[in-house]
């Protein structure tokens, strides 16, 4: 799965409308939606907020090893 239906199904499966998360995460309305629509790729601290704000957390993984990035 890529970054932004990644970032589409966090959204969808908060709850949470692009506008909603944009706001959580301190950006314009029209952030995430803009984003999305273009499909741009948000830096890695900003898609820990935006995973946060969705109630997720992001995770690198490899074979042997987990890594949580924290948004702030």
């Amino acid at each position: 799965m890529n970054v932004t239906d990644s970032i589409r199904r966090m959204c969808e499966e908060s709850g949470k409308g692009p506008v909603e998360v944009s706001y959580a995460i301190g950006r314009s309305k029209a952030f995430l939606s803009s984003a999305l629509t273009r499909g741009t790729i948000p830096r890695v601290d900003t898609l820990a907020k935006v995973a946060q704000a969705c109630g997720y957390r992001l995770v690198l993984e490899s074979d042997t090893d987990k890594i949580v990035i924290d948004p702030e």
